[in-house]
């Protein structure tokens, strides 16, 4: 599924575009999701376990944009990544078709603009655009900012898992489930 291009507005007045990643972000799109996987814990690899070439993105992002059920969205700085979103099935069969997981990604240096909430608006839409009815995240318990801007766009808490993330310190994580009902009434 491809959107509209569109210009966002951070809180800080900087505009940046809005658009559907394409083939030639692929070695962008690497490189953003090493850089973010660095900069935050709250991601569930590191840096180290993004292994795919450019060409294997280029592939996946193919994927992406051929599909109808599939969602791939990011923010840009001119042609760098800032955000990134992505919609995808929990499963194809018919007991999970109606159920998509969202992805939801923001360069550390741009937390607190604005921007997960875009991205988090546009991944509602395309999941509903998408025949989905129910849109889930999964985010670390103690991703205070991120659970509060899950629950203010309307996220429920489903869940935990306990000790869901092991870091490479040994410690922790539980995983909270969220979800958003997205039927039409």
């Amino acid at each position: 599924m491809q959107i509209e291009n569109m210009r966002v507005t951070t809180k800080n007045n900087k505009e940046l575009l809005l658009r559907t990643i394409q083939k030639d972000d692929a070695e962008a799109l690497l490189k953003f999701r090493r850089d973010v996987a660095g900069e935050t814990k709250f991601l569930t690899r590191y840096p180290y376990e993004i292994e795919n070439s450019v060409d294997k993105e280029k592939e996946i992002i193919g994927n992406y944009l051929r599909a109808d059920h599939l969602a791939m969205v990011g923010i840009f700085e001119d042609n760098r990544i800032i955000g990134l979103t992505s919609v995808t099935p929990v499963g194809m069969l018919f007991k999970t078709r109606h159920r998509a997981t969202a992805e939801l990604v923001v360069r550390k240096e741009y937390w607190n603009l604005g921007l997960g909430a875009y991205l988090l608006d546009i991944a509602v839409d395309c999941a509903g655009n998408c025949g989905y009815e129910r849109l889930e995240l999964n985010v670390f318990s103690d991703n205070a900012r991120a659970i509060r801007l899950y629950k203010k766009k309307g996220f429920v808490n489903c869940g935990q898992i306990p000790q869901a993330f092991k870091m490479m310190d040994g410690s922790y994580h539980d995983e909270i489930i969220m979800s958003k009902n997205l039927w039409k009434h």
